[in-house]
């Protein structure tokens, strides 16, 4: 999953002065380097990405730990989780799928570790083309307010605070950690630029916590002499991220990837056609593989390279997915059936994914339930289909899905009551996808729920939905797919579960 990348200005967050009694062993006796918060982290989403637990409003709050935005924001799915209303302010913020609508919300108390801030106007991202799995994104100028160490080998964040440190070693865990000099920011967030150099072309990067994995720009890529158009690049699926359209990604062989003293050989990351404030974005797949700590106080980065693969184009399952998953980690289990399903995949094992699928389900994951749910109803066992599609149910985006793809299941069952759990289940709810609601109900035809689809993804889902309608009645087939949107019926027609593409787009 791409960082969210956004850039605009919202007042920030007022760090703590508390300081907690946990001192780092410099190396000068008159530095003090003193920790003044730990939080934990866990992999969490579809993606996998790092996640921490905050407070809003008193309430536990999944966050985004994200140095790739510029300031903190909230999320559709922090604002309906904690029940707080949103006010359109007139704004946009960019992403990396173009320009989402900027709404805003009042927070009685935003939290993490020590850090709080009361009675604050938060920003809320309006369309993203995926459904965020966080409450919150902790931007930058939040987390970059003191000296920041990222160590995902033991899955922290480590916030210090120096004292007379001057120019005193900090990288207190390895004498020999790579120094990398800051080269400047933006305007608009802290997180500090410096130079790396691909193939020998010296391009500008940033550490990026909310990018599962390291991506470089198409110009960027052009530069450093890769062709998307040969032998060690591949075309995947499109990228996703905060606005309404997806962007073109490839998976790219490199020669060489050199950061600070350490050279990478044949290094295998993602591009993508987008414009971005640096050439590189170095994801959460660079920091498992390093240790990281950002000596805001000193203008450098110190990096310890810990071993394992330092990029993952997530093209297989890899050891620490595998870990997670074990761990009882749904999500993982989740994101190891997209891999095994994924046309990025160099294992591509459709059965195994269905496996996942299932084990992810039977640890209350309802993302996997719906997929589950939805081939199943596809592949013409609508009584199997009621099974797991009842399981996802409840609040959120997948609840309201579940619903819907549960109405037809029922439908082709012959439950007479369909109708009438679909528009209890709905009652109050004028938001998206009611305009599909009501075309089920009768309240409503076709080409009005189509139109009122108002991202690709949405008139994606609604089309498809609304042809298996029209199929399950016996009507004839009346709905046009929007271009570049695939039949669910060509995607659940094998073995696999087509994940991600289909059963879950009404965002």
């Amino acid at each position: 999953m791409p960082s969210f990348l956004l850039r605009t200005a919202l007042p920030l967050l007022a760090a703590a002065t508390c300081l907690l009694p946990a001192p780092a062993a410099a190396q000068a006796s008159s530095c003090q380097f003193m920790q003044v918060a730990q939080v934990p982290l866990q992999f969490a989403g579809a993606g996998l990405g790092l996640t921490m637990t905050g407070e809003i409003n008193g309430k536990p709050a999944t966050m985004l730990p994200d140095t790739g935005a510029g300031v903190t924001y909230l999320t559709r799915t922090g604002i309906e989780r904690h029940g707080l209303a949103m006010r359109a302010t007139g704004g946009y913020v960019q992403g990396v799928a173009g320009k989402s609508r900027l709404y805003d919300a009042k927070v009685a108390e935003f939290a993490v570790g020590p850090v709080r801030a009361r009675d604050v106007y938060l920003g809320v991202v309006g369309e993203t083309t995926f459904t965020p799995a966080f409450d919150a994104i902790a931007g930058a100028a939040f987390l970059l307010q003191t000296d920041l160490e990222f160590s995902l080998a033991t899955k922290e964040l480590r916030f210090f605070r120096p004292e007379g440190c001057g120019s005193t070693w900090l990288a207190y865990w390895d004498r020999n950690a790579s120094v990398i000099p800051f080269r400047g920011h933006d305007e608009l967030t802290p997180n500090p630029h410096f130079f790396v150099h691909v193939n020998g072309q010296r391009l500008s990067a940033m550490i990026d916590s909310g990018a599962s994995v390291t991506t470089i720009t198409r110009h960027a890529a052009r530069r450093a002499g890769i062709d998307l158009d040969g032998p060690r690049a591949t075309r995947v699926a499109n990228a996703h991220g905060v606005g309404r359209q997806s962007v073109a990604s490839w998976i790219v062989t490199a020669d060489t990837f050199k950061v600070g003293d350490a050279t990478v050989h044949h290094p295998e990351f993602d591009v993508l056609d987008a414009q971005l404030s640096v050439d590189v974005l170095l994801g959460a797949d660079f920091l498992r593989a390093h240790r990281v700590l950002f000596a805001m106080s000193q203008g450098k980065l110190y990096v310890s390279y810990l071993g394992g693969a330092p990029f993952d184009s997530r093209r297989e399952v890899r050891p620490w997915m595998r870990q997670e998953a074990d761990a009882g980690n749904a999500d993982a289990w989740l994101a190891m059936a997209r891999i095994a399903d994924s046309d990025r995949s160099t294992r591509r094992d459709p059965a195994a994914a269905i496996g996942y699928l299932e084990r992810a389900a039977a640890l209350g994951k309802r993302e996997a339930s719906l997929t589950l749910g939805a081939r199943s109803l596809v592949q013409g066992n609508p009584a199997q289909a009621l099974t797991h599609l009842r399981a996802t149910l409840g609040q959120g985006h997948t609840g309201r899905n579940g619903a819907l793809w549960l109405y037809l299941a029922q439908l082709r069952a012959g439950e007479p009551q369909a109708g009438a759990e679909l528009a209890t289940r709905f009652e109050g709810h004028e938001a998206w996808p009611r305009p599909v609601v009501d075309y089920f109900l009768g309240k409503s035809d076709a080409a009005r729920a189509l139109a009122a689809a108002d991202t690709p993804g949405r008139a994606c889902f609604a089309a498809n939905l609304i042809g298996l309608h029209e199929e399950t009645l016996g009507k004839p087939a009346g709905t046009i797919l929007p271009k570049d949107c695939a039949s669910l019926r060509e995607q659940y027609a094998g073995v696999g579960p087509a994940l991600g593409s289909g059963a879950d787009m009404a965002l």
